[in-house]
Order: structure tokens, then C-alpha cells, then sequence
């Protein structure tokens, strides 16, 4: 490809748009032309320019992190490697723009542009837009970034880095390549050539190998794990399991049977238990009910003293209205006499305030001339002021200026002199250490290959060990496989003892079942229990006789009480009727007796005059005026009606008892013919029970002659005692049977374990095998990783043995401390180099900086004495004006004396306003107090008024009643919470009664039930350890069943998965063999092998092609490649003598670095050709005649098409180059392209 142009703008300094056009002349006809200007002009921004435009990136942001970020003028952060930080600051928009002819012949136009919003210089930068432009018909090949970098490296055949690398030429990279040890020179060569490619497929060997590996040793340790059963032990683990079957059926049945049995026992003693906690309830519930009656009677009496509420607190709120309106009385009278104070005070203060305002008036008109003037020379002083100390202050600064100049000054040359000295002496010891010199130019690769040859030993060290132990494993292994056969034949022989032996028991158990059979032992056990319920139904049925007869009797007893009460009653009731008839006779009359009697009817009585009416009835005739009489008459109807009152309430009495009687009775009556009902259902139930117990005896086998009916149940006891004895032998046939049955469990259990120790063995001798196999393997690979690490170490030493002898190191090869010795040589070298050329870069920057000094300091001595001399004159100036001023206000402030005299003003004219609102404020208050002293007293006396009526109501209601007023208080202090929570305890407590009496009717019914039930023989311990015994029996046949199960099982998935594992082990293994082979030729972990073989090999090209360019640059010198990466030069002027790349000088390093760079071109972009090179900086370190050799080699690549441009900022290259691009500045940070040559 060819460039044909750059253009831009606002490209970092080149702010103006610019173009360069090489298809037009002076550039087109020139083979070489230079870039020039100072140094920051902008000579490599046409550089980003042209990269901006084809690939939307720019060398200059290659540098840094990719994560920092720099401030952007619109106040957000950008990345630092954005392409648009390389927009012009203060520009709205900028763009860059390349004319190019690609490979294939036709002329292209790729554009980068950006922009900010709104075309403002603070605008927030929006995305980068690209275009790619076919120029002989305008036509827009792609618009989108990714797609114009695809465009651009399908038309020039180069990708970026390539771009970089061959048309940017890296001529300071090959510099640094050559100066570099091994490891450095592999990265940068890495860098410039693009060979990471090769590290990263290494990489990708060695993971498929080890992944190869891992996948294979997976297998085989798979394959190792499997174990499968024989025939024999197959037939005899079925054989086993059909007993296990039919034993555990058999326990099913007897552990049925067995807890049946314990549930009665448990029923029983549940209902015992609960009828003892409900007789307990029952008792708890009656003393919790007798212990209440005081409350009882508490809540009586509040009960009866409701009706008294309404009067009691219209009492309270009478004393607590009397009470607010004495104490509000007080209270207003006191106010009213503190108001009456206040507003004589506020009249006194409002005057006093009228007064000092007219003081404060005058005063302040007094002093308004004397203000103006002082105000005027207040104004003159602070200029002066603001002068004396702007002067002193620039003297001052002036003054330490200077010293700072000076002191700066010497630093400079006392450092100066101490570089020198430094330089002088690292040039020194350098020339006495030539051969630690060319020890340090290789160290890095004669440093890797000690450390290679000492790991290679190591590593065969560890390999011998590691097949020394397997081997001891192997024996060990070989020894346990021996032991473990000897144990399994005696554990077979044993095991075929324990199963004759589980046969004989097999047998005897056999004939003790045919002799007991099981169900016999169950027939007489529901025959028993068939006897003792028809024992219990002939003592319930006898019982339920007796109950009978008496219930019968005392419902008789009833009868005759009954009808006695109804007589008494009848007897009282008449006495009762003629008691009323009386006493409703005689009370009319006593109260009009009583009327009579009474004090207002006497008063009456004295009015009455003889002969004139009376004002009651309007009789003339008077005949009661005698008031001893009416008082006589009065008591003996009295009299008479409290003897008939007496005589009711005995009549009430007496048929009130004579009905409780009759109820009584009648009660009776019902109970007798509830219990006779009772009784009769009683017997009834037991006669049913009889005949039930009966039908289940008669149905077992072995049933004896039983009686017909509940009278004659003598003879049951005796036939219960012979069942029993025969329960008991059978329960003697059933222990034996479960004695044999239990040790041919234990033998059975044995069996089985010596039968999983069998089992245990054989995978114990599997797992054996296998680990012999893995350890003969890993001895085998231990063995041939020894003779690898041991051959390699013999090469490294081989290669190693020239160089040591150099450096009279021969034969040390296998010293441990070799390399500390070496390296603190080579750290001796590198700091000296490093001393020597800092110390020379130092002097060259102090340089300039000394002359700078030298100047500033003079120039700041003269500076400071005038500026003293101004300072001097302003300060006089000032103290002048300050005597003046002091005779005015004392010497204060102007507007602080004005302020403070106008304050004082506006504070009196406040108070005024002041005193005036608060005499208006008391006046009013003073009169208000007085008009709430006038309420009070009218409060008062309608509350004593309320109070009174209040006491007169209540004292009317307690007269009715049995209380008193201190009875009420307390009653109603009780809150009503409190006396709801009364009420509910005292209904709780009834109600926890009732349910505790009818609970213990209830747990009595279940308890019966319980006992008509009957209770096994034997006792729940028994029968609970019967039932454990058979659980853990039933628990171990299950256990061994299962694992039986599970045996078989695995067996058969065993089998299933062993088909077809050979096959994937043989091709698991070939494919480890061809990985391996390749890891062994290219793979290694970091991916450093095959690396560095691809690099070689280029390094090997990159040579042959620099050579060619050499020897018209440098004619003297020729490249070649040493071990590893290392490069020599061959001094053809010393006989092909090879040196060190660092014995250069600098114009000779220039000079091949130079040649690799042009060397690079013609290997980079995918065959494609840059007829366009651009070659930065570096030639100022050439002398006349190099510069001359390096501009002729230059201009030869013309004749190959090829155009070469320099970036130079040397004046010198103005005279050999004639054609040039310069960059200029302007100013602002702003630069211009100027074109020059011969046209």
C-alpha cells in the first residue's frame, strides 16, 4: 500500500486544518524526506493523524493503563486510550483524513472525525464517526467503526500492530532489543514481531495433554474399583435370604400378637391415672369454690349499692366544682391587685422613655459635620494603607527571590560538581571489568540455563527417590496380597462350620414348632381370657341383683315421704291465706292512724276552730281533735298487725319447708327410679357380657363344659386354673422354641459377618491389585523422568562450559553458590553502567539549568532594591495621614462612632414604642382582672348552692339502704375492670366445678370399661422386653436382607458397567501417546517452548534481511544470532571477531537498530509491501559520515518504490534532506505544517 495524503484538524497542536499531500510535489518526486520542528511541535501527531484515520487509534495511546482516565473539558472523565483525548482542548470538533492506494490498485479515503454536542468548546464529546470512501466514484464502502477496520485491513493487508511494525518503523524498540538481556529481548521481540500466537498454542498443547493424562488416569483407576460375585457365593447369599424371609414373616405375627397384650395394659393404667387426676380436679375445684365466698359476698354488696352511684358522684362533682371555685376566686383577686401595680409602673417607665429620645435626637444632629470630615480623611488613610503594604510586600518577596535565586543557584553547581565526579568514576571501574561486562550482556539466558541445569538435577533427584519409594511400595503391597489370601481361607472354612451348625439348629427348631404349634398358645390364651370375663360377668350380674333390690326398697321410702309434704303444704298454705286476709285487714287502718298521729296532721288539728270548716275535708264537726286518743288507736292497730305478720311469715315458713320436703322426696323417688333402671341395664349388660364370654369359650378347641347362666359361675375359678397350667407349659415349649430360634440368629449373624469380611477382602484384594498396578506405573514414569531430567541437565552443562571458562568458572557447573558468585558480578556491572549513564543524562539536564540560574539571580538583586525605596516613600505617606485623622472623634472609626451614636437613637425611640405598647397592655389587663374577680364570686356561690343540694340527695338514698357514705366510697373505688374480673373469677370457678364433677363421672365410666376389658397375664415388662427382643431380631434380618439386596445389585450394574471399559482405556491411551509426543516437542505450562522456537526462527529471518540493509548503512558490521535469542555483531574489520550488541557505540547501535527496523517492513502484513515508511528520531547520535551512509541507504529504498520519511528535530538534517515537512509553533500550545523542497 501507499499513502497518497494526511489531512486534519484540531489534532492535538495542529489546530488549523492541514494537508500533506505525497502524490503532489516536492513530496512526490522525493525517496526521503524529514519531519522537522522543535521538540513538542507536533511532528508525531501526523503520525496519529494518519493511524486515527485508518484505524481509529493512535500510537501516543499505546502508553499508560487501560482503566485511567483524564478530565475532559465538559466536565466528565474519559479513558486515557480513548482516540478522542487527542482532540485539540478548546476545540468543538476535529477530524483526520488519509488518501491511500491499497493493494489492489485503487485509490481509498478512510475518515475519523469527533465532535462535541452542540459545537460548544465545553460540550460533552459524543461518538467517534468513521468512513471508508472508494475516491474513483465517491462510493461509502463502511460506515461503522468495526466495519471500516475490517474494510481497512482487508484492503491493505495489514491489522494495526502489522501497520505499526511496518510502516512505523520501531527503530527505538530495536534499540532497546539490542541493548536487552535474553528475557527482555523475548518480549520485545514478542512485541515488534507479533509471535504471541505461538505462546498462547503451547499453552493450549500442554492443558490437552494434562487434560489427556488426567482422562486416562481416570480410567484406569475406574477400571480398578470393580469387584464381582462368584457362583458359589451367589447360591449360598440366596439360599440365606429365603431364611431370613420366612423368619421375619414369623415375627410379624408374634410381635402382633405381643402387643395386643401391652395395649390393654396401657389402656388400663391410662384410666387409673386419669380418674385419679379428675377425683384430684374435683377436690381442687370445691375448696377454690369455698375459698370465694368472701368475694362472693363482696360482689353482693356492690351489686346492691349500684342504684347509689348517680347520687354519690353528683356529690363528688359538687365538692370539686366548690372546691375549683374558691380556689379561682383566690386567684383572680390576686391577679387584680398585680395588675393595678403593673399599669402604675407602665405609666412611670413610658414617661421616662419620652425624655431620653429627645436627649438621644439632639446629640446625633450635634455630631453630622464632624462625620463628614472624618469620613473623608478615613478614605485618604485606607488608600495609603493599601499602598505602604503592597510595597512592603513586594520588597520582601523581592528580598527572598533573590536568596532563593542565589541558593538555587549553588545547588545546581554543587550537583554538578558531584555528577562529575560520580561519571568519572564508574567510566573507571567499568574499563578494569571487560569480561564481568560481557558476562552481564548475556546473564539473563546464562542465568535460566544454571537455574534449568539445577532444576534438571533436582527434578532427577526427586524422579529416583519417587521410583525408590514406589519400588518399597511394591514389595510392601506384594507382602499384604500374601497375607490377605491366608486370612480369606481360613474365614471360608469357618464360615462352612457356622452353616452346618445353622442347619442342625434349623432342624431341632422344625420339630419343637410341630409339637407347640403357635396357635395353640393363642387359643389358650383366648380361652383364659374368656374365662375370667365370664368370672367378671357372674360378679357383675351378682352385684347388679343386690343393687336391685335395694333401689326398689328406697323407692317405696319415696313414695310415703312424698305424700306426707304434700299434706304439710296443703296445711300451710291454708295458714298462710287467713295470715294475709289479716294482715291486709288491719294496714289500711293503721295507716290512716298514722297520718293522724303524724306532726303536720296536729299542727292542722290546733288551726281547727269549732263550728267552721275544715280546709282537708270541709266537715264542720271535728270529733279527732283529741290527740292522746289518736295516738292510742294508732298503737294498738300496730299491735294487732305485727301479731299477723308474724303469723304469715310462720305459715311461709312451714310451707316453704313442706315443699322442700316434697322436693326432696320427690327427688328421691327419681334417684331410686334411676337407680332401678340402672341396676336393670346392669344386669342386662352382664347377662350379655356372660353369654358373650361363653360364645368365645365354646369356640376355642380345647373348651371344657361350661355353665349356662351367671347363678351358677361357682365352677368357673377351677376350670381358669387348669387352662392356666396349660398356658404355662406352653408357654415353657414357646421359650425353648425362641432359645434355638435366638442362636441360630446368632449364628446367622456370624455367618454374616464373617461373609462381609469374605466380601471386604475381595475388594480389599481388588484395591490391592489395583494400587500394585498404579505403583508399577508411577515406578515406570519415575524411571524415565530421571533419565530425561539427567539428559538435560548434560546438555545445559555442555553449553554452559564455554562461558563459565571465560569467566574462570570451568568445572563449576554443579556448585550450588555459582550463580550468587555470578550474579553478584553482574549486579556489580549493571550498577556501574547504571551510575555511569544516569550520571550523564543528569549533567546534560543540569546544563541549561545553570545558565538560568545565573541569570534570574542577577536580575533579582536589582529588582529588590528598588522596590525597597518604593516601600519606604508610601509608608510616610500613610503615617501622615494617620496624626491627622487623630485628632477627630477621639481617633475612632467614623462609621463605628456614627453607628453606635445612631443606635443609641433607634434604641431610644424602640423603648418609647416599647413603654407605650405595655402601659396599653397593663391598662387593659387591670381592667380584665377586676371583671374575672366579679365571675368568681358568682361562681362561688352558686356552687355552695349545688353542694347543698347534692349532700340532701344522697343522705335521702342512704336512709333506704344499709350502707353508709364511707361504705360507698369504697365500694365505688373498685374499678370496673376490677369488678368484672371478680365477676368472671367467681362464674369461673362455678363453672370449673360443674366441668370437675362431670369429668369425673366421666374418667369413672372409662375406668370401668378398662376393667371389664381384663388384663393379660403377663406384665408390660415382660411383654415389653419381648417385643425389643423381636424389633432388634427383625431389625438385623432386615439389615442383612438389604445388604443381601444391595449385593445382587451392585453386582449386576458391576457387570453392566464393565462392558466396553477396556475399549475406551486402549483409546484413551493413544491419544496420551500423541499428545504427549506433542507437549514434548512444542507445550510447556507458561508457554515459553514453543515461543521461543517461532521466535528463533524469526529471529533467524529478521537477521538475514537486516544484514542486507547493514551493509550499506554499516559495512564494518554484520548480525548474527549466538544461543537462545542472543545477538552478536562480526567486526569485519577485526577479522570477523563477534562482540557484544552493547560495545557499540551509539550512531553504530543506531545504525543496526535501524536495519531491523527496515528488515521488519518486509515481513509485516500478511504479504503484503508499505511502499510508505516513517522512521522517529535517533539519528542525532550520528556522526557526519554515519549520517551521510544512513540518508544514502535511505534513498536507495526509492528505487524499490518505497518512500522513507524522518522525524528529526536535528538542524543538521536540514542540509542532507531538502525535502521537509516542519512543524512550527505558533503560540497557545498551536502549530502550522510548512512544505519545503525543490520542485
Amino acid at each position: 500500500m501507499r499513502i497518497l495524503s494526511i489531512s486534519g484538524q484540531n489534532i492535538a497542536s495542529l489546530a488549523q486544518p492541514f494537508t500533506v499531500d505525497f502524490s503532489a510535489e516536492p513530496l512526490a518526486g522525493a525517496g526521503l524526506f524529514a519531519i522537522t520542528g522543535e521538540t513538542g511541535a507536533g511532528k508525531s501527531s501526523i503520525l496519529d493523524a494518519m493511524c486515527l484515520a485508518l484505524y481509529g487509534d493512535a500510537p501516543r495511546l499505546a502508553g499508560g493503563s487501560a482503566t485511567d482516565e483524564v478530565p475532559d473539558p465538559s466536565g466528565d472523565t474519559i479513558k486515557a486510550r480513548d482516540s478522542r483525548a487527542i482532540l485539540r482542548r478548546g476545540a468543538a470538533h476535529g477530524w483526520a483524513e488519509v488518501r491511500f492506494t491499497a493493494r489492489d490498485g485503487q485509490d481509498y479515503i478512510a475518515r475519523w472525525q469527533a465532535r462535541r454536542a452542540r459545537d460548544k468548546i465545553d460540550g460533552r464529546l459524543q461518538n467517534v464517526s468513521r468512513s471508508l470512501t472508494r475516491t474513483v466514484d465517491g462510493q461509502a464502502l463502511a460506515t461503522q467503526l468495526s466495519a471500516v477496520n475490517d474494510k481497512v485491513v482487508e484492503l491493505t493487508g495489514f491489522s494495526y500492530e502489522e501497520f505499526r511494525r511496518t510502516v512505523l518503523l520501531a527503530q527505538g524498540d530495536f534499540d532497546a532489543f539490542l541493548r536487552a538481556d535474553t528475557n527482555d529481548r523475548a518480549g520485545l521481540l514478542e512485541k515488534v514481531t507479533g509471535t504471541g500466537l505461538y505462546r498462547d498454542v503451547s499453552i493450549r498443547i500442554y492443558e490437552r495433554h494434562d487434560a489427556a493424562r488426567q482422562a486416562h488416569e481416570a480410567l484406569i483407576q475406574q477400571r480398578a474399583g470393580y469387584r464381582l460375585l462368584s457362583d458359589v457365593d451367589r447360591a449360598k447369599m440366596e439360599a440365606e435370604q429365603a431364611i431370613l424371609t420366612e423368619a421375619h414373616q414369623h415375627g410379624i405375627v408374634t410381635g402382633k400378637a405381643l402387643q395386643t397384650e401391652l395395649d390393654l395394659h396401657t389402656r388400663h393404667a391410662a384410666a387409673l391415672r386419669q380418674l385419679a387426676l379428675a377425683e384430684a380436679g374435683e377436690a381442687e375445684a370445691i375448696a377454690d369454690h369455698t375459698a370465694a365466698a368472701s368475694e362472693r359476698a363482696q360482689l353482693a354488696r356492690i351489686d346492691r349499692a349500684a342504684p347509689l352511684r348517680a347520687p354519690w358522684q353528683a356529690l363528688q362533682a359538687s365538692e370539686t366544682r366548690l372546691d375549683a371555685a374558691n380556689m379561682a376566686l383566690a386567684r383572680s383577686q390576686m391577679l387584680a391587685t398585680e395588675a393595678t401595680g403593673k399599669a402604675i409602673t407602665a405609666k412611670q417607665q413610658a414617661d421616662q422613655a419620652e425624655a431620653d429620645l429627645a436627649d438621644h435626637e439632639a446629640e446625633f444632629k450635634a455630631f453630622g459635620p464632624i462625620w463628614d470630615q472624618a469620613a473623608s480623611l478615613d478614605q485618604q488613610i485606607l488608600s495609603a494603607a493599601e499602598e505602604a503594604t503592597d510595597a512592603e510586600s513586594h520588597a520582601t518577596r523581592a528580598a527572598q527571590q533573590t536568596k532563593a535565586l542565589h541558593e538555587a543557584l549553588t545547588t545546581l553547581q554543587a550537583e554538578e560538581t558531584n555528577h562529575r565526579t560520580t561519571l568519572t568514576e564508574a567510566e573507571t571501574a567499568l574499563a578494569s571489568l571487560s569480561a564481568d561486562a560481557t558476562l552481564a550482556d548475556g546473564w539473563a539466558q546464562i542465568r535460566n540455563q544454571i537455574a534449568e541445569h539445577n532444576g534438571a538435577r533436582e527434578a532427577q533427584a526427586e524422579a529416583e527417590a519417587e521410583a525408590a519409594k514406589h519400588t518399597e511400595k511394591l514389595v510392601g503391597l506384594a507382602r499384604e496380597l500374601a497375607e490377605l489370601n491366608t486370612q480369606v481361607d481360613r474365614d471360608q472354612k469357618a464360615e462352612a462350620d457356622l452353616a452346618r451348625q445353622s442347619v442342625e439348629l434349623a432342624t431341632g427348631i422344625s420339630a419343637v414348632e410341630a409339637a407347640h404349634p403357635a396357635c395353640r398358645m393363642g387359643d389358650l390364651a383366648a380361652l383364659s381370657s374368656a374365662l375370667a370375663d365370664m368370672i367378671r360377668a357372674g360378679a357383675d350380674h351378682a352385684n347388679a341383683s343386690t343393687d336391685l333390690a335395694n333401689t326398689q326398697e328406697n323407692a317405696k321410702a319415696a313414695t310415703t315421704l312424698i305424700a306426707t309434704a304434700q299434706s304439710d303444704a296443703a296445711r300451710a298454705a291454708a295458714e298462710l291465706v287467713r295470715a294475709e286476709a289479716q294482715v291486709a285487714a288491719l294496714t289500711a287502718p293503721l295507716e290512716r292512724a298514722d297520718l293522724a298521729a303524724s306532726e303536720a296532721a296536729q299542727q292542722m288539728r290546733l288551726r281547727l276552730e269549732t263550728g267552721a270548716p275544715c280546709p282537708v275535708c270541709g266537715a264542720t264537726d271535728h270529733p279527732t281533735r283529741a290527740d292522746a286518743a289518736l295516738a292510742d288507736l294508732a298503737a294498738s292497730l300496730r299491735n294487732d298487725l305485727a301479731t299477723a305478720r308474724m303469723a304469715s311469715d310462720s305459715a311461709r315458713k312451714q310451707q316453704a319447708e313442706a315443699l322442700r320436703q316434697q322436693d326432696r322426696a320427690t327427688a328421691q323417688a327419681k334417684q331410686a327410679d334411676t337407680d332401678t333402671a340402672r341396676a336393670g341395664a346392669r344386669i342386662k349388660e352382664a347377662l350379655n357380657f356372660w353369654q358373650e364370654a361363653r360364645l368365645r369359650a365354646c369356640n376355642t378347641p380345647d373348651c371344657p363344659a361350661l355353665p349356662e347362666s351367671p347363678q351358677d359361675a361357682s365352677a368357673l375359678p377351677a376350670l381358669a386354673a387348669e387352662v392356666a397350667r396349660f398356658q404355662q407349659a406352653e408357654t415353657d415349649a414357646q421359650g425353648e422354641l425362641a432359645r434355638l430360634r435366638q442362636k441360630l440368629t446368632l449364628l446367622t449373624g456370624q455367618r454374616e459377618s464373617l461373609r462381609n469380611a469374605l466380601v471386604g477382602q475381595g475388594t480389599t484384594r481388588e484395591a490391592l491389585t489395583a494400587a500394585r498396578a498404579t505403583a508399577q506405573n508411577a515406578e515406570n514414569l519415575a524411571r524415565r523422568d530421571a533419565k530425561a531430567a539427567e539428559a538435560q541437565a548434560t546438555r545445559l552443562a555442555t553449553a554452559l562450559t564455554p562461558i563459565l571458562t571465560a569467566v574462570d568458572e570451568a568445572g563449576a557447573i554443579e556448585d550450588a553458590t555459582l550463580a550468587d558468585r555470578l550474579t553478584t558480578r553482574v549486579a556489580r556491572v549493571e550498577g556501574l553502567r547504571t551510575t555511569r549513564d544516569q550520571a550523564r543524562a543528569a549533567l546534560t539536564a543540569l546544563a541549561p539549568s545553570i545558565a538560568t540560574a545565573t541569570s534570574q539571580a542577577e536580575g533579582a538583586v536589582a529588582q529588590a532594591a528598588t522596590a525597597k525605596a518604593q516601600a519606604e516613600t508610601r509608608t510616610a505617606a500613610f503615617l501622615g495621614l494617620q496624626a491627622k485623622r487623630a485628632d477627630l472623634l477621639g481617633g475612632e472609626a467614623t462609621a463605628t462612632h456614627r453607628t453606635r451614636h445612631n443606635e443609641a437613637r433607634k434604641a431610644a425611640l424602640a423603648s418609647v414604642d416599647l413603654a407605650r405598647k405595655a402601659l396599653t397592655t397593663a391598662q387593659t389587663e387591670a381592667t380584665a382582672a377586676t371583671t374575672r374577680v366579679e365571675t368568681a364570686l358568682a361562681e362561688q356561690f352558686q356552687s355552695e348552692q349545688a353542694h347543698d343540694g347534692a349532700t340532701t340527695d344522697l343522705e335521702k338514698a342512704l336512709s333506704a339502704s344499709d350502707l353508709t357514705s364511707a361504705t360507698l366510697d369504697d365500694l365505688f373505688a373498685v374499678p370496673p375492670d376490677a369488678i368484672d374480673a371478680l365477676r368472671g373469677k367467681l362464674r369461673a370457678l362455678d363453672d370449673a366445678l360443674t366441668s370437675a364433677r362431670a369429668t369425673l363421672i366421666s374418667r369413672r365410666q372409662d375406668h370401668a370399661a378398662a376393667l371389664a376389658d381384663g388384663l393379660p397375664e403377663d406384665p408390660p415388662e415382660t411383654l415389653t422386653e419381648k417385643l425389643a427382643e423381636l424389633e432388634g431380631l427383625a431389625t438385623a434380618r432386615s439389615q442383612r436382607m438389604g445388604a443381601i439386596a444391595a449385593e445382587f445389585q451392585h453386582d449386576a450394574q458391576t457387570r453392566a458397567s464393565l462392558a466396553g471399559l477396556e475399549a475406551k482405556i486402549a483409546t484413551a491411551r493413544t491419544e496420551l501417546d500423541v499428545w504427549a509426543a506433542v507437549n514434548l516437542a512444542a507445550g510447556s505450562r507458561n508457554g515459553d517452548r514453543f515461543t521461543r522456537i517461532a521466535q528463533s526462527i524469526t529471529l533467524d529471518v529478521l537477521v538475514g534481511h537486516a544484514n542486507h540493509h547493514l551493509a550499506d548503512l554499516n559495512p564494518r558490521y554484520r548480525l548474527r544470532r549466538a544461543a537462545d535469542l542472543a545477538l552478536q555483531v562480526e567486526d569485519r574489520d577485526m577479522g570477523d571477531e563477534p562482540r557484544a550488541t552493547r560495545s557499540l557505540s551509539g550512531g553504530e547501535r543506531f545504525l543496526v537498530s535501524l536495519a531491523l527496523a527496515l528488515a521488519l517492513s518486509r515481513m509485516g502484513g500478511k504479504g503484503g509491501l508499505a511502499s510508505t515508511l516513517f522512521i522517529d528520531e535517533g539519528f542525532g547520535s550520528l556522526d557526519a559520515t554515519s549520517l551521510d551512509l544512513a540518508i544514502d541507504a535511505l534513498e536507495t529504498l526509492q528505487s524499490q518504490g518505497r518512500q522513507v520519511g524522518v522525524i528529526s528535530h536535528i538542524e543538521a538534517m536540514k542540509d542532507r534532506i531538502t525535502t521537509r515537512i516542519n512543524v512550527r509553533k505558533q503560540g497557545g500550545g498551536k502549530s502550522v505544517i510548512e512544505i519545503s523542497g525543490l520542485t
